[in-house]
C-alpha cells in the first residue's frame, strides 16, 4: 500500500507544483501590464497614439501616409512613410498634447501630400479618431490616456 501512496503523493505534489509555477507565471504578466499601458503612462498629461488601422485605401491597393501636427510630420519617424493596404493596423507608438491638430497625409508620385484627413486629439481618454474621406481613404487612429 505504501508503494500506491508515494506515487500519488508525488503526482499531487507534481500538479500543485505546477499549478503555483502557472499562477506565478500569470502573476508576472499581469503585474507588468502591456507594454502600450506603460508608454501611455510616459506620456505625461498627453495622448499616446497607439495604433493607426487602414479601413480603406484610396489606390491601388495601398496607400503611403504619414501624419503631421502644426505642418510638421511626426509619424513614421522611421522613414518617409508607412506603406498600407485595407485591414492592415501599423503601431504608431507616439505622444501627443491634447489640443493636437494631426493630419493623415497619403504620399504618391503626383502629389506628395494629399490629406486623407484630419483630427483634434480633443479628450484626455482612450479613445479611437478617424481620418476620412480623402480620395475614399479611412483611418482609424487610437489614442490612450
Amino acid at each position: 500500500m505504501r508503494t500506491w501512496r508515494k506515487p500519488s503523493k508525488l503526482a499531487a505534489a507534481a500538479v500543485m507544483a505546477g499549478c503555483l509555477a502557472l499562477t506565478a507565471t500569470s502573476a508576472a504578466v499581469a503585474d507588468a501590464g502591456p507594454a502600450r499601458e506603460k508608454a501611455a503612462l510616459t506620456c505625461g498629461a498627453g495622448v499616446f497614439l497607439d495604433g493607426l488601422r487602414a479601413l480603406a485605401v484610396t489606390e491601388n491597393g495601398r496607400d503611403e501616409v504619414f501624419i503631421t501636427s502644426g505642418g510638421t510630420k511626426i509619424w513614421p519617424v522611421t522613414g518617409p512613410y508607412v506603406s498600407m493596404a485595407a485591414g492592415q493596423r501599423v503601431e504608431v507608438d507616439k505622444c501627443v498634447p491634447v489640443g493636437a491638430q494631426l493630419r493623415l497625409m497619403e504620399y504618391d508620385d503626383i502629389d506628395p501630400d494629399d490629406l486623407i484627413g484630419g483630427v483634434t486629439i480633443n479628450r484626455d481618454a482612450t479613445w479611437d479618431y478617424e481620418f476620412c474621406c480623402g480620395d475614399g481613404g479611412r483611418y482609424r487612429l487610437g489614442a490612450v490616456q
